[in-house]
């Protein structure tokens, strides 16, 4: 069974007739007729009734007439959404972003989106770095932007932004109003962090971060997002270093501070696979990782 033969019996079943049907199709009437008996012998069943004076459809007829009109629809529509994807940058494209992408990259993101491609939808997927290296790879995502460890060479990747950390620390903190604040006035604060597993660079950023400033943190609760994080300091069971993008999340009955010297840096990078990249992802990935960088690179640290 092919479209062709549903096109043919949808035209005999409109025209109640073979010659005004292979009339409209511009073919002669034997090879019309033979096949839809080819068609009617592959499904088992009788479509068209006829006899020597008309032709009408059979019970099995109307409903397959019905089915076969949707199914030409749905190809019509599917070549219509090819074309104009060829000739606008029309579709959609699969993101996953780590949730401090949200605040910090994906505005601007959004903004360029509208720009360059208005036909194209963006579906939006907050995800764990780890788990967007691995749907990239596979070619469940288009393009990512996550923390990415540098042995994960698996994927082609261009850093588009970068930042520091800030403290959260809960409002009415004896440091949380102190102008002069630093970060080794907190290390004997127990500390809560996104758990390695969930966000392992992020983690590794806090704990060299703690090291620089001359103690080793005690890190006595972990989360796995940062909502968490903010409601558990909210709560009094420590304090957290968090991108600073997160400042943007507004979060009630915490405070966010920067402290001198700034400390930590965290990237985030734009991700794909060359193996499953589509015209279309490489073309968004191509006009829009330049201005990116332009418009965010490096945030500056507090100085």
């Amino acid at each position: 069974m092919d479209l062709k033969q549903l096109r043919y019996f949808v035209m005999v079943a409109e025209e109640l007739s073979f010659s005004r049907a292979a009339a409209r199709l511009h073919i002669s009437q034997p090879p019309l007729s033979q096949q839809i008996k080819a068609l009617e012998e592959e499904m088992g069943v009788t479509l068209l009734v006829r006899d020597r004076r008309s032709v009408r459809l059979s019970d099995a007829g109307v409903v397959f007439l019905r089915e076969s009109r949707l199914l030409l629809d749905q190809f019509r529509s599917a070549v219509n959404s090819a074309v104009r994807a060829s000739q606008t940058n029309a579709g959609s494209i699969r993101l996953g972003v780590a949730t401090s992408g949200l605040f910090s990259v994906m505005p601007k993101f959004q903004e360029l989106m509208r720009t360059h491609f208005p036909n194209v939808e963006v579906l939006v997927s907050d995800m764990q770095s780890d788990d967007q290296v691995r749907a990239v790879s596979q070619g469940a995502l288009d393009i990512g932007i996550a923390h990415v460890k540098p042995e994960r060479m698996n994927v082609g990747r261009k850093q588009v932004f970068s930042e520091g950390l800030s403290v959260v620390l809960p409002v009415g903190h004896p440091q949380a109003e102190r102008a002069d604040l630093s970060l080794a006035d907190l290390a004997d604060e127990p500390m809560v962090a996104l758990s390695r597993e969930h966000a392992p660079t992020v983690f590794d950023a806090v704990i060299a971060s703690c090291a620089a400033a001359g103690f080793s943190p005690v890190v006595k609760h972990s989360a796995r997002n940062p909502m968490t994080i903010f409601q558990m300091v909210r709560a009094g069971f420590g304090i957290a270093l968090v991108p600073r993008s997160y400042r943007h999340s507004a979060y009630p009955g915490v405070r966010f501070r920067d402290v001198l010297p700034a400390v930590g840096q965290v990237r985030l990078e734009m991700i794909w696979s060359e193996r499953h990249a589509s015209e279309l992802t490489l073309a968004v990935i191509g006009q829009l990782v330049a201005p990116l960088i332009d418009s965010l690179g490096t945030e500056p640290q507090p100085g």
